[in-house]
């Protein structure tokens, strides 16, 4: 068994270390806020002596540079400690002869080369059966073993969940395990379905996606459905015995007036209450606030069957400042972004700032912290670029849509928008050039505007390109949010609606269109001009 190291921060590898080295010497074993660590990332007692744990978390760093940093900088700190014990841990590789040099450079404090831990030695621990409690308590460690990753994959229903599954896995590093995901997990403990409801951004998909892994993990089949409940139905009449595990992302969320007018709230009702009745089986699913509010408005089905119950909204409030440093932290760890930009959110501690702002939002975090998003950005400017974000977030689609974007990716985006969030890269390509030829677009520069130059330009920050069969790519929007903000800003461009429909041709697009049109989303007067 195989464990990345990589998906996890330096505090949370000083964490899984803390576990780590408690187990194997059988002595509690204390970690300290973060911090200027003086050379301690973990204490222990030995009587009354204390014994020292280091932590680097050095994966990509040449082994030279390691060893240099060490002389240079730990080896005084141990000295001034002058500790019983010394042991040093690292996510970096070791061999035999790595370890002998280590032990001694910190001679006489490290007692005998299996004092120092290197990769290897981590995973052997972690892969012993015995220890299997540590890997589980580590989420992100756990869902990153090689042998669960099959696992995984292997229970997912064929099709659609399989590349629901890879989508979860390749972001799961980014998580953050709050009290939501607790509440989560006993909520689903004692009803066996839950809707988590939220503003946009909020990171519902985000928890309802790790509570799926968490399941998974736990044995069930995965099965990702969407607003058409009788392929859940199916299955559930297939394994009745097994475990499975449904999900749903976005219920109802573009589908509202079509599932209530077509009687099919009914049909989700019923499957709902047959999930709760039924402890083999856990229903997760996902809704925006307004969506689910005007549902239970329009559907006495839905007031009937007490659904509601099952309901567990996500605010920010639930978040403590801990679990919003936390999620702040992860995020900065794992960007791209240039040290210049760090040290501005770390300057006068202004990251406090950013906890305890009101508009703090999981969703805005990750977009104030991609390095793509801000590179043409001066360092000296970024801070007031996260203080704007904070303080107005719908400046962030627009300055990026209006000022950033070109004709041809906002023609890219607006394409997949219209097709309800969701277009097929084939008809993709066939829409853009079509909608090139019947609406005007600035094609600004002489740069190339080709399907394949622009998607690449499209993909991550507007958009996002997955795989969903051999040789076969979809789209999506790279956040939902992106709907909301085209919709409300282009809602009254009777000609450029009309001719992305034109453009699309396609069931998906048509469907989409009546139910804005019904549900007020955009002018009606844009059904009528042509």
């Amino acid at each position: 068994m195989g464990f990345d190291f990589s998906k996890l921060n330096d505090r949370e590898f000083e964490a899984l270390i803390a576990s780590i080295i408690q187990k194997e010497i059988n002595k509690k074993v204390e970690i300290f806020k973060s911090g200027k660590d003086g050379g301690v990332d973990g204490r222990f007692w030995i009587g009354t002596k204390e014994g020292i744990i280091q932590c680097k978390h050095y994966l990509e760093t040449p082994y030279n540079k390691l060893i240099s940093k060490l002389k240079s900088e730990e080896l005084g700190k141990v000295k001034k400690l002058n500790p019983a014990k010394y042991i040093f841990v690292t996510s970096k590789k070791l061999s035999r002869q790595n370890k002998k040099q280590i032990k001694e450079i910190f001679h006489p404090y490290i007692l005998s080369e299996s004092d120092v831990w290197g990769n290897e030695d981590l995973n052997s621990f972690l892969s012993q059966r015995k220890n299997q409690d540590i890997v589980e308590k580590h989420f992100k460690l756990w869902i990153t073993s090689t042998s669960v990753l099959d696992f995984i994959f292997n229970n997912a229903i064929k099709g659609r969940s399989e590349s629901t599954i890879r989508d979860m896995e390749e972001v799961a590093y980014k998580y953050v395990i709050t009290e939501n995901h607790n509440k989560g997990i006993r909520i689903l403990e004692e009803n066996n379905v839950i809707i988590l409801t939220g503003e946009p951004g909020i990171g519902k998909t985000t928890l309802a996606d790790n509570l799926a892994l968490y399941y998974i993990l736990k044995g069930y089949e995965f099965c990702d459905i969407e607003e058409n409940i009788s392929e859940a139905e199916s299955l559930f009449r297939e394994k009745e015995k097994k475990k499975i595990l449904f999900y749903c992302d976005d219920f109802l969320g573009s589908n509202l007036y079509d599932a209530i007018s077509n009687k099919r709230d009914s049909h989700i009702g019923k499957f709902i209450n047959r999930v709760r009745k039924d402890d083999s089986k856990k229903f997760i699913l996902t809704s925006r606030t307004n969506i689910l509010n005007k549902a239970f408005s329009l559907s006495h089905i839905f007031q009937n069957e007490k659904i509601r119950k099952n309901e567990y909204l996500l605010q920010i409030e639930n978040l403590t400042n801990l679990d919003k440093a936390k999620i702040l932290y992860n995020h900065i760890y794992h960007s791209n972004l240039n040290e210049e930009f760090i040290e501005k959110i770390y300057q006068n501690k202004r990251y406090k700032e950013i906890i305890k702002h009101r508009n703090f939002n999981p969703r805005i975090i990750e977009f104030i912290l991609d390095s793509s998003l801000v590179e043409h950005l001066d360092p000296n400017d970024y801070w007031e670029y996260i203080t704007k974000s904070l303080n107005k977030p719908k400046v962030i689609w627009r300055d990026y849509f209006q000022n950033q974007a070109d004709d041809c990716i906002r023609a890219l985006t607006f394409l997949t928008v219209f097709n309800n969030g969701k277009i097929s890269e084939n008809i993709l390509r066939r829409s853009y050039y079509s909608f090139l030829e019947i609406h005007k677009v600035n094609l600004g520069d002489h740069s190339d505007k080709s399907f394949e130059a622009v998607r690449k330009l499209a993909t991550k920050s507007l958009l996002n390109r997955n795989q969903s069969e051999q040789n076969t790519f979809e789209y999506v929007l790279f956040n939902p949010s992106i709907a909301d903000f085209v919709l409300a800003s282009y809602s009254n461009e009777t000609d450029l609606i009309s001719n992305l429909i034109k453009a699309l041709e396609t069931k998906s697009s048509i469907d989409y269109f009546g139910t804005i049109i019904r549900s007020k989303k955009i002018d009606v007067y844009c059904t009528s001009s042509n």
